[in-house]
């Protein structure tokens, strides 16, 4: 249909604003459209026809305006030059190759470079509630130098200070993978699906700031970050090396981050028992941003899973892929293991009761992914397989 649009020039002479103003004017508008030039000069159609006929556009003609205050002019003109913007349907399940870095809703340029996304149908990435969960990060942040009390953080023995530094160690490693996983896939998003990637970086920024946070507790011994495992590190780069979006997610969220709210809630509680409140505290906050990455994780692997139930067996060839690996590398870290054991016991005498707590914790763990696979959508019994499946290594 064709279109009229309205350009008031006024007294603005024939000159470079004149024609930037004329030439935005056609280009916003729709082969065929209407553009009407207002202008208190009576002599601009010989411009205005030599610059029409040079652009490919038509002059159609002039007539006068009169109103109480003073005479104007108006120049009728149409837009004959192809139209100069793309639209698309915004709720598309596959990106535009032209999208480039425009967010949703944009109208692109012809001619507008194309960028290779290899992620770009909105079914490998979305899990349905994007805006809330971004929504949610925000109102969630928090400030590991201003909301931990770092000075509130009582001292102990030096076995338990060790054990406390060896824990924050692992957590860190953890919480880099985390960092770093979903930074491999970002690049990979079209904007087109523009809440995903600010989802993901709400995600990255979540884990940097876990980062900082473990660093900091770990300083607060006085000892510092101290060992990294090569069962922690295997298992790590087993997450890492995974390049398929749709696998990584449901590694990283699902399996890993899910056991890991479980590990977050346990040390939480031993700090409490430790009368170390900010510690506690800190665990918490931590905990709380995980809830949001494992919700993330569980939609979108089960939306896929709803569209595509066939995508079960790759979720379940990734798993078993996974463990023949780390089973034929290492079993579980017995460092960290021991330090928790030390932690839940609070005292050396005691470690024989902590480590029956961590045993309890790892029944738990593994009943709760069992519980998370099956809100995903898999079956009772394959969702019980996978989750004995999982690494020892939590993560």
């Amino acid at each position: 249909m064709q279109q009229k649009s309205c350009v008031f020039m006024g007294t603005i002479p024939t000159g470079p604003l004149f024609f930037m103003r004329l030439e935005n004017a056609f280009l916003l508008s729709s082969k065929g459209d209407l553009i009407e030039v207002i202008s208190q000069y009576d002599n601009l159609d010989n411009d205005l026809i030599v610059w029409s006929r040079f652009k490919g556009e038509l002059f159609l003609e002039k007539f006068p305006l009169c109103n109480a205050n003073h005479s104007s002019f108006a120049y009728l003109l149409e837009k004959k030059s192809p139209t100069k913007f793309m639209e698309f349907d915004p709720n598309s399940l596959l990106s535009p190759p032209h999208q480039g870095l425009a967010p949703n809703g944009v109208s692109i340029e012809l001619a507008s470079p194309q960028y290779h996304f290899p992620l770009n149908h909105k079914n490998e990435i979305d899990s349905g509630n994007m805006a809330q969960l971004y929504e949610d990060a925000k109102k969630a942040q928090w400030n590991a130098s201003t909301d931990i009390q770092w000075k509130e953080i009582p001292q102990f023995d030096s076995k338990i200070e060790f054990a406390i530094a060896q824990i924050m160690t692992y957590l860190t490693e953890n919480e880099f993978s985390a960092l770093y996983i979903p930074s491999q896939f970002l690049a990979q998003i079209s904007p087109f699906f523009t809440a995903t990637p600010l989802v993901l970086s709400s995600i990255i920024g979540d884990e940097a700031r876990h980062i900082e946070s473990f660093i900091k507790r770990a300083n607060a011994t006085g000892l510092g970050v101290q060992y990294s495992t090569l069962t922690t590190q295997q298992s790590l780069y087993s997450l890492w090396a995974e390049k398929d979006y749709f696998k990584s997610s449901f590694l990283l969220h699902v399996m890993g981050e899910g056991t890991f709210i479980d590990l977050l809630r346990f040390l939480e509680g031993c700090f409490e028992d430790l009368g170390d409140l900010q510690s506690a505290k800190l665990l918490n906050l931590a905990r709380r941003d995980e809830v949001r990455h494992v919700a993330y994780g569980i939609n979108h692997i089960k939306n896929s899973i709803a569209k595509n139930p066939a995508k079960i067996e790759i979720l379940k060839e990734a798993v078993f892929r996974r463990k023949n690996y780390l089973d034929s590398q290492s079993n579980e870290s017995s460092l960290l293991l021991e330090s928790m054991a030390l932690l839940s016991a609070k005292t050396e005498k005691n470690i024989a009761l902590g480590f029956e707590a961590v045993l309890d914790l790892k029944q738990k763990m593994e009943k709760n992914r069992t519980k998370r696979l099956m809100e995903c959508g898999i079956d009772e019994d394959l969702a019980r397989d996978l989750s004995h499946s999982h690494t020892p290594n939590f993560m």
